[in-house]
Order: structure tokens, then sequence, then C-alpha cells
């Protein structure tokens, strides 16, 4: 049975260390029903209330895990764009023809949103749902601006608890980023294991995913938070930038972690698993467990944990000086020893990773406390900083940044929305606003995420509206329900993170409880709230299917083609560093990390082909083949990068000048052949660059011999990408 790492870790995942879940639940809590309480204690309830309590909570929903500064920034524009958005709904809401017009030029604007990044959706939502709130409201130009003064009396509350939270964890999103990138190098290590064990559930596609976890965790990292500019500063950034430094170290122990699982593609592992000697699942498995350790220390920073962390650390030294002696008497072929020898360097690199990872955490907490108050006066400049005309301008550039696919499911949202407003108007349903807001909460980029998720989220909708009509039918005074209000707004936000499908119950419930709260409830309503909701999830549906339907079988080429042209990219790069031709402050780092995500997204892509309908998920057994190869040259080229590290020899630059020419030359032939797949195209010619492998420079020494053995295999792979075209 393998020995899982640090069994702890996924209990703490679920706790306060990596994700703050229960204080983020509180304050969405605080946000939702301060304004309830207080307000009617000055003027009574009115139906304004309710405006105050929606925008305090859509605001504080804003799911943005990075700097307060810019989550403070981002509350702001959203605050105003609601404003606007309820306005306009609330000024078209007495013609049928404007507001059907009006809903198609918000429905735009929310799928543009809805694209920036990972809390996007959160605000296009708030955007769309206001100004369908407003369409349910009709009033005069003056009850409109009272209504959005309420509204911005609510956005200016939920703004106030984030500037009022910020001292209180002024650098916890930062560590938890990168404590949650090592939680995913512990998982990859985690699967390679069970693979190694012959687990049957476990698959190459498996191991790749989890690779492929860990870029994503690292690619949110960096947008969240970049290296700073000018590191001539005081201590008041130290504790930043060593956090910075911890995430690069991160990076590189996955990279090493990848290159250890192509080796162990080449090693007979069934000489390894007897009852005697589990010397590599045990070594791999001291791994892991460092692996997990670290990613509970970067968190807490306790002492404790740091001990534990060194422990560890020593552990794998240990067991790879066993595996190392062990490996003298195995009796194995020369092409197994030559993986064995890089998979034991690749366990030495991991090792220094690991402890230098230990003794930036040291560094780190040797700063003192005290210090700590400069975070607080950085994020007050940050945030100052952010309000000048210039980062608005940046901000406004990276939302409305669309490609061909976005406008096209811009155009998808929007006419779907117009169509449910239309229902909505024209046949004056009771609460028929339920329609488009059900479509705007299911309808996704993709139809097959829109497949999947929209009978999910139609059960919790549909369960959400008649558990929380039934509540209201119950003779309870305001306050009770004020109370279970409270109750349910925190499981709202607890659930969103932990899981969705549960987290959107609650929220139709809260939203049943707000709009109902100042009217009588009654069996028709809760009847005509399910129709809607019914309605607006099979036209969320149909609009997927019909409207401009983005199919992956179209994508896929382009996005293969990205990655093939970053994978010639970062091995070119690779060979300047081996040729000393790299120019000055560059390094290969940057250019796995575009490969990589190249990959990522061609990966992606033949996955969502598998959720969509037969006539679209033509040729995806060949599609995931073809990035599988993409995925393994990024492999080698990073196992030729790591080396290229603790490379002492010099190589003259003229001597490799053929092969570079020639590894150019058959990566352009390769993506000129998968662009054009049509079977008449040129088949490439391998011949000039397996002939520059045979060059007198790759024979210089061990290390070289090891660098042509791996470019080998990326030839190998480019030659099964064009024989899996040609078929």
């Amino acid at each position: 049975m393998p020995f899982k790492p640090v069994k702890q870790i996924n209990t703490i995942l679920k706790q306060q260390y990596f994700e703050p879940t229960i204080s983020w639940s509180l304050r969405v809590a605080l946000a939702l029903n301060v304004p309830l309480i207080l307000i009617p204690l000055y003027k009574g309830f009115s139906y304004e209330v309710i405006w105050a309590a929606f925008g305090a909570y859509m605001l504080s929903l804003i799911d943005y895990r990075g700097s307060h500064s810019k989550k403070i920034l981002i509350q702001l524009l959203t605050a105003i764009c609601v404003f606007a958005s309820s306005l306009l709904g609330m000024y078209v809401s007495h013609s049928v023809l404007w507001s059907v017009l009006s809903m198609f030029a918000v429905g735009l604007g929310v799928a543009v949103i809805r694209n920036w990044r990972d809390y996007g959706p959160s605000i296009a939502i708030s955007i769309g749902f206001f100004f369908l709130f407003g369409l349910a409201t009709p009033g005069s130009l003056e009850e409109s601006l009272d209504y959005g003064f309420y509204l911005l009396t609510g956005c200016a509350w939920a703004i106030l608890i984030t500037m009022l939270s910020f001292p209180f964890q002024p650098s916890n999103p930062l560590r938890r980023s990168v404590a949650r990138i090592w939680k995913a190098n512990t998982d990859l290590l985690d699967v390679m294991i069970k693979k190694l064990t012959m687990d049957e559930k476990i698959t190459t596609t498996n191991v790749t995913e989890k690779e492929l976890a860990v870029r994503n965790l690292i690619n949110q990292s960096r947008n969240l938070f970049g290296n700073r500019e000018n590191r001539k500063t005081r201590l008041k950034t130290q504790h930043y930038d060593q956090m910075i430094e911890l995430r690069k170290t991160a990076s590189l122990f996955a990279a090493t972690c990848g290159s250890m699982n192509e080796e162990l593609e080449i090693i007979n592992t069934h000489t390894f698993q007897t009852q005697q000697d589990v010397s590599i699942y045990k070594t791999l498995s001291a791994f892991a467990q460092t692996s997990a350790r670290l990613s509970i220390l970067i968190f807490t920073q306790g002492a404790g944990d740091l001990h534990h962390a060194k422990v560890r650390a020593k552990r794998c030294e240990a067991a790879v000086e066993i595996f190392s002696e062990l490996i003298k008497s195995r009796e194995i072929t020369a092409k197994e020893k030559q993986a064995i020898n890089h998979f034991i360097e690749l366990l030495g690199q991991a090792l220094y990773y690991l402890n230098l990872s230990i003794s930036q955490i040291e560094k780190k907490l040797s700063i003192e406390k005290s210090d700590y108050l400069e975070n607080y006066k950085l994020s007050f400049h940050e945030f100052v900083s952010g309000l000048r005309p210039i980062a608005f301008t940046g901000l406004f550039n990276e939302l409305f940044r669309i490609n061909t696919e976005q406008l096209k499911y811009a155009l998808r949202v929007a006419t779907g929305l117009t169509i449910g407003v239309f229902i909505f108007k024209f046949f004056e349903i009771n609460h028929g606003y339920w329609i488009p807001l059900t479509m705007m909460i299911i309808i996704q980029p993709y139809y097959g995420a829109t497949l999947k998720k929209g009978l999910e989220r139609m059960l919790g909708t549909v369960a959400g509206i008649i558990l929380g009509g039934l509540i209201m039918l119950l003779p309870m005074p305001r306050e009770a329900f004020i109370g279970i209000l409270i109750v349910d707004s925190f499981c709202v936000a607890y659930f969103l993170r932990n899981n969705y499908k549960v987290g959107v119950f609650f929220v139709t419930i809260m939203m049943v409880l707000l709009m109902q709260i100042s009217q009588q409830a009654s069996w028709q309503l809760i009847g005509w709230r399910v129709l809607s909701t019914l309605i607006g999830a099979l036209l969320a549906l149909a609009a997927s299917y019909a409207f401009w339907p983005t199919w992956e079988k179209g994508r896929f080429p382009a996005l293969l083609e990205n990655a093939l042209l970053r994978n010639k990219k970062y091995i070119l790069q690779v060979t300047d560093n081996i040729r000393k031709k790299l120019p000055s402050g560059e390094s290969w780092h940057k250019h796995r990390r575009f490969a990589e995500g190249a990959n990522n997204d061609a990966f992606a892509s033949a996955q969502r082909m598998l959720e969509e309908p037969e006539h679209a998920r033509s040729q995806t057994d060949r599609n995931f083949v073809l990035v599988g190869a993409c995925i393994r040259i990024s492999r080698e080229i990073t196992s030729v990068g790591l080396s290229i590290e603790k490379f002492k020899t010099n190589v003259a630059s003229a001597k490799l000048e053929v092969f570079y020419n020639a590894m150019s030359e058959i990566f352009d032939q390769v993506i000129s052949f998968a662009r054009e797949s049509d079977g008449k195209q040129t088949f490439p010619d391998f011949n000039p660059i397996k002939k520059s492998l045979n060059a007198a420079a790759f024979h210089h020494n061990e290390d070289l011999r090891f660098i042509k053995v791996e470019f080998e295999k990326i030839v190998f792979e480019l030659e099964a990408i064009v024989v899996v075209f040609n078929k």
C-alpha cells in the first residue's frame, strides 16, 4: 500500500491555512446583514434597504485573492458599473424594445468582463444582476436615484470592510499562493508514486493533469503577485521578495519532478517493486512528505513546522544515498542505467531545491517581526498609486482585450439574454427576470461546460427557490428571517469556494429571502420562479448550441501550433544557454513557463472536447496523443535546462551552430506540416537534425552525451507528431 504523504495536509487545507474561507464567509455575512439591521433602526424597513444589502453582498463576494489595494480598486470599479447598470435597468423597464436593446448591450459587457481572470465571473454576474433587478423595479427618475443611493451605500460598506480587514493579513494571500504550489507538487509526487505501484486507476493522463495543475497555480500567483522592478528598497519589502524567491524555487522543483517522471517512463520499475526493495517508491515518498511539510511551513512559519521540514529533508538525503547504493547491485540495461543515473541526478537537484526553500524561509523568519508593519505602509502606498489614471487605463485595457472566441461568446450571451428578457417583458411573466438571471449563471464560454454545469446549477437553483419560498411562507417576524439570512450568507461564501453546487443552492435561498422579505410569499410565486428557472436553463443550453458555438475541434489546431511554437522558442533558448549566447540578464525559465502554459491550453482543449456532442468529438484520441507529445518535448527540454544549471564545460558556439539551425528548421517544418494537415503537405526531412546530433561537440563529455540523448527524444516526439498527422 502506498504511504500517503503527510495525511493531515488535506485537513489543513479545509481549515485556516491555505484558504481562509471562514474569515471571508464572516465578512460576507457582515456585509449583507449589517445594512438589514442598522438602516431600519433609523428609517424603518423599506424596499430600498434590500438594494443596500444586495450592493454590499455582491461586492464582498468578489473572490479576488491578491493584494487588498487592488481588490479595493476592483470593488470601486464594480460599484460604479452596478450603479450605472441598475439605473439603466430602471430607466428602460417601461419599454419592451428598450429593455431588449439594453440587455443586448449589457450582455456584451457582462460576457467580456467574465473573461477577466478568476474574479471576472463574480463581477459580471453583479452587473447583470443589478440590471435585471432594475428591470424588475420600474420607477421614476427620483425613485431610481433613491435606490441607486442605497445601492452605493451598500457598496461603500463592503469596500470599508475590505479596507479595515487588510492590516490583519498583509502577507497571507501571497504566502497562501506559494503554499498551494508546494501542495500541488506534493500531489504530483503522490500520483507518480501511485503509478509506480501499478495502481490501475492512475494513468499517464493523471500525471499530466497534476503537472498542469502546478503550472496553473504558478501562473495564478504570478498574475496576482509579480516581481518588483526596483529592489533597491528598505526592509519593508523583503518579506514580499522572499516569497517571490520561494515561488521560483517551487516552480523549479516542479520542473525537476516532471523530468523525473520522464525518466521513470524508461526505467523498468518492476525491478524495484519486490518485498525486500521498494527503494524507488520510498525515495519519492520522502520527497512527497517534505514537499507537504514545506506547504504547511510556508503559511504557518512556525518553529515546529520548520523543524519537521528539516527532518524530512534529511530523510530525503538519506533516501537518495541508499537508493544510489542499491542501484550499483542491480542488473539493468544500458538504456536503463543512463535513465537511472539521470534520475539520481534529478533527485539531487530536487533535494537542492528543498534545502534552498528551507533556507529561504529561515531568511524570511530572520527579518524582524516589527518590519511586518512596513507591509501595511506598502499596501497603502500601492493602493494610492493604484488610483493614478495610468492604473485605471491598465485595468480597462486588460478588461477589453478580447479575441475572436471571446467575441463569439459575448455575442452568444448577449443574444441569449436578450431572448430571455423579451420573454420576460413581452409576456409579463411574474418574476420572469429569473429567466435571464438563470441563463447568466449557467451559460459558459464552452458548450461542454454549459451542458455539464447547467444541470447541477439548475437543480441547485430550483431547490433553493423551493426551500426559500417555503421559508417565506412561515409566519415569522422579519427579525427571524434576518437571522436565517445571517446563517445562509455565511454558507454561501463558504460553499462557493468548497462546493459550488451547494453554494448555488444557498445563494438562491438568500436571493429569494431578500427579494421577498418585504412582501407576502405564495405557492403561485414559487411556481413562477421555478418555471422561469427551468426556461432560463433550457435557453442557456439552446443558446450555447445554436449561437456561434465554439467547438474544440476548431480551436485545437491553433492551440497545438502555439504549443509547438512555444516549445521551439524554449529549446532554442536552452540551446543558446549551452552556446553561451544568452543576452545578459536573460534565462530559459521564462520560456519554460510559456511552453508549459501553451501545452496546458492545448490539453484543456482536448479535455473539453470529451464533454461536447458526438459530432464535435472527432479525433479526440489523436489530439491527446499530439498534446502528449508536446508535453514530453517540454519535459525533455526542461531536463536539459536543469542539467545546464550545473554544466561547467564550455562548448564553442560554432560547434553547435549546425544543430541550432537544424533544430529551428525541423520545428518550422513540423509546425507547417501540422498547420496544413491535408495529406498533401511535404513530409519534413529529419535527416539534417539527426546528422547534426552526431557532431563531435555532443561527445565531448558525459554531460553532453546525456544532452544528446535528450535531444534525440525530442526529435522522436516531433517525428511521432508527423506520423500521427499523416494517418
